[in-house]
This record gives structure tokens, sequence and C-alpha cells, in this order.
């Protein structure tokens, strides 16, 4: 009777410490589940707040795109270290945007070696129906001497176009004496006028209507494209 009560006790202290032991797995497992979950929204968080630096970054990046000028041209890494001493100090500069010298000089910066490529005097004005310049407009004459000092190889080819009103051939000779008017003063800035060839094409290949006024203002223009560099 004695060792039958024994094993009951002993049976009864096994339970116990069964249950126990199952409770308190049960309650390391909850832990560990609640810990996992807290684990896991914090590296959510931390996912969440290392994509929105990231995100900013590239906002940040876009605006600074944006601000960029589009226009710029980067001086190409194939140039010759005495070649991008040049452009560094034409780029010095600061030609007027859109002039003839920025648009030369981006030609120049970028390296190609398309020999198609034309490019305008914007600011560049006659007077009238005459090819005496306006004297307030050539500064692209001497920009672009200054352009072809700096390179001494350069050749360039220079057209003229005018509008319709005065007859084609008037205009075809109108086109010759502007352009002989701006060879002469290249030549008088130190140019050597075997580097430049010239075609007058009078009235021929406008580029707006001759029935408006803007349309004329357009036609009558310089264009200029390289020969060689």
């Amino acid at each position: 009777m004695q060792l039958h009560s024994l094993s009951n006790l002993q049976y009864k202290r096994m339970w116990i410490l069964r249950m126990a032991a199952i409770q308190l797995l049960l309650a390391l497992s909850i832990l560990l589940i609640f810990s996992g979950c807290r684990g896991g929204g914090d590296q959510s968080n931390k996912e969440a707040s290392s994509e929105t630096p990231l995100e900013s970054a590239v906002l940040d990046s876009n605006k600074q795109v944006y601000l960029v000028d589009t226009d710029y041209v980067h001086i190409a890494g194939h140039h010759a270290p005495e070649v991008k001493k040049i452009l560094k100090e034409l780029e010095a500069r600061n030609f007027e945007k859109g002039t003839l010298a920025h648009q030369l000089l981006d030609y120049l910066k970028s390296g190609v070696q398309d020999f198609g490529e034309e490019f305008k005097f914007i600011d560049l004005q006659f007077k009238d129906r005459t090819a005496e310049f306006n004297p307030k407009l050539t500064h692209e004459i001497s920009e672009l001497a200054e352009i072809m000092k700096a390179f001494p190889k350069l050749r360039i080819k220079m057209m003229s176009y005018t509008d319709n009103v005065g007859g084609e051939k008037a205009n075809e000779i109108l086109s010759e004496n502007r352009l002989k008017n701006i060879v002469q003063e290249l030549v008088v800035q130190g140019i050597d006028e075997t580097r430049i060839e010239t075609k007058a094409y009078g009235q021929q290949f406008p580029v707006g209507s001759n029935s408006i006024h803007e349309g004329r203002l357009i036609n009558n223009r310089i264009e200029l494209m390289v020969l060689s560099k």
C-alpha cells in the first residue's frame, strides 16, 4: 500500500513536471512568434525607411538633372590633352547660348567626325536689303575668328540665302556680297582666306514663308558647315 501510494506520488510529480515543461515550451513558442512578428515589422519599417531616402535620392537626382542645362556638352574624353586645354579655355569664354560660337564649340567638344552638320549665325544682321553689317550685331564673326585661331586646321564653308524680294539675280548677288564681307572681316581678324569656302544661293531653299515678314526674316540667313578640323 505504501509502495502504491509512492508510485502515485511520483506519477503526480512527473505529470506536474510534464505539464510545466509543456507550458514553458508554449510560452517560449509564443514569445518567439511575437518577437519574430515585431522583428519582421521592424525590418519592414527599416526597408520602408531605407526606400524613402533612396526615393528621395532619385527625386533629388532628377531635380539636379532638370536644373542642369540639357544643351551642355561635355568635352569628349578621347581628345588629346592639348585639345582639351584649348576647349576649356574657349568654354570659359561663356559664349551666349544659341549663337554660332556656342553651337560650334559644342560640336568641337563632342569630338564627332560628322562634317555634314550645319550651324547658323543667329545675331548677325545686315542693314535692310544690303550687304552692310549692323555694327552692333557682328560679335559672331569675331567669335568665329577666335575659334578658328584656336583650331588652325579648322576649315569651313559658309552658305548665304535671302528672301524672294528683289528678283532672283539680285538676290544671288546680294548673297555673294554678304559672304564677301564676312570673309573680309575674318581675314582682317587674322584668318587665312583659303580656309573658307563660300556658296551664294540667293532666294533658293527658303525655310519660311516669303509671304509674311517673319518668314522673310528667317530666309535671310547665313549658315556654316565644318569641312575639316
